[in-house]
């Protein structure tokens, strides 16, 4: 009986939230979470734009590079992990604030760090910060818009995201470590600014996310039927202002709360049949963002062993991270457009041949076009993963679900660095891009083998198949 109530009320909620048409309240909320993300790609791979300019003061290997981005992503996968458990169990809201402030003294003791050592420990609190970040801000979105415009929701936090922050963080690193690399101190001072610069407008961020709500899902999941009838109300009134709210819609009924709240078993995830889902999930998150993250590394790395200076390298690298803004974009349009598991499935087996194709060209003109043309697809394939992740799970484990691929995608990331920095001292370009090609690989058998469409299905559609 209680069973029954409880998938009538998220029926209900479902076609509640269908019902409000998106709006400004809807844009709003995407805004402030795609900033945050926009933020935290900035903060992913700058370390790796600064590295050329660190191997020159410092004298690093290839390999210490890598452990840099270990350690960031290492930090992310623990914050990610955190923030998963309690997303399910205290809130999505509460575990979206604290990672900021995290991060914001994590970067502040970057700027100031002495030597390798310290910046380890920078980057590894910069990681934890940024961990629950992607979990928190990706759950909050399918939990708040209706099952028409999810994708596509998804798939805009991730343009600021994978997209204009990876372009962003490469052309703020060309502009402090070239052009304005004299007026702030020069090459050993100016990449202190580029790994400290975000602190501020991020404390700033903070601020604004107080005036998030609590997404209606998770509400309804714990019977805080009061709290879900203001936000219903909020949304469709559109505003976030409790004071311009005249009165609450009473949407739900405020008999049998109790019997709404439903327990959070976090190892739901690993039987019936979300246990194909999440194995496959874990699969496709390690390849795809593993594979991005080591190339996005290297990638000024890659052009200075082809014969480039790290002025030009950097340039080069701004130029190709528009392919990832075009990837982006193009993620957005195939989510309502295309099934999930063609985009992926299919996307997986063109990145192979683009790996491929980059690993042999020579001249500037294809190593610009490929290299775009790799960003493309690595942030496509990312932001696909990403709006498939929180689909794939009900929401009483839907944040722990997808925390845990997130975690695997982060233990990827700071894994494959390491191991593309060792590849690329063995074997060079070659070797670093035949990986990437083989983990693709891997990814298109992985969609195939899942058999998992989850377009144009509501959430709770998908929770009981």
């Amino acid at each position: 009986m209680e069973e029954n109530l409880v998938r009538e009320r998220y029926r209900q909620l479902s076609d509640i939230l269908d019902n409000i048409p998106f709006n400004r309240t809807h844009g709003l909320l995407i805004f402030m979470i795609a900033l945050g993300a926009l933020f935290d790609a900035v903060e992913q791979y700058n370390v790796g734009y600064v590295a050329p300019v660190l191997t020159e003061l410092w004298g690093i290997s290839s390999t210490q590079v890598g452990l840099l981005t270990t350690f960031t992503f290492g930090g992310m996968a623990v914050g990610s992990l955190i923030a998963g458990v309690l997303g399910d169990k205290i809130g999505r809201k509460i575990t979206y604030m604290y990672n900021l402030a995290l991060y914001t003294f994590g970067a502040l003791i970057c700027a100031f760090a002495p030597n390798i050592e310290v910046l380890y420990l920078g980057r590894l609190i910069v990681g934890i910060g940024l961990g629950g970040e992607l979990n928190a801000g990706l759950t909050m979105v399918s939990e708040f818009v209706s099952t028409k415009a999810r994708g596509s929701s998804v798939a805009v936090v991730n343009i600021a995201a994978g997209g204009l922050g990876i372009f962003l963080s490469a052309a703020l690193s060309f502009l402090i470590l070239g052009p304005l690399s004299a007026p702030l101190g020069g090459e050993s001072v100016a990449w202190r600014w580029a790994l400290g610069i975000l602190a501020l407008p991020a404390l700033l961020l903070w601020v604004y996310r107080l005036y998030i709500p609590e997404t209606p899902r998770y509400l309804l999941s714990r019977g805080r039927v009061g709290e879900l009838n203001k936000v219903l109300s909020l949304l469709e009134r559109r505003t976030l202002r409790e004071s311009k709210l005249p009165e609450v819609e009473q949407h739900f009924s405020h008999q049998g709360e109790s019997e709404l709240e439903e327990k959070t078993r976090l190892g739901e995830i690993f039987e019936g049949y979300l246990a194909k889902r999440t194995i496959g999930l874990w699969i496709i998150s390690w390849m795809t963002f593993g594979a991005q993250v080591a190339i996005t590394v290297f990638f000024p790395t890659v052009l200075v062993s082809q014969g480039y200076d790290i002025a030009d390298s950097l340039f080069f690298t701004m130029i190709i991270n528009i392919g990832g803004l075009i990837g982006a974009i193009l993620a957005s349009y195939f989510a309502a457009k295309l099934p999930r598991r063609a985009v992926l499935g299919f996307g997986a087996l063109v990145a192979v041949g683009v790996a491929v194709l980059y690993a042999v060209v020579g001249t500037t003109t294809l190593i610009l076009l490929f290299g775009a043309l790799m960003q493309l697809m690595f942030i496509l394939l990312n932001t696909t993963t990403w709006l498939y992740a929180p689909e794939l799970y009900p929401t009483r484990v839907r944040a722990f679900g997808t925390g845990s691929s997130v975690v695997v995608a982060l233990i990827g990331a700071s894994v494959m660095p390491y191991a593309a920095g060792s590849i690329l001292d063995a074997t060079g370009v070659v070797g670093l891009f035949s990986m990437v090609a083989v983990m693709y690989l891997v990814m298109f058998v992985t969609v195939f083998w899942m058999n998992v469409e989850t377009k144009d299905r509501s959430l709770e559609e998908l929770s009981e198949v």
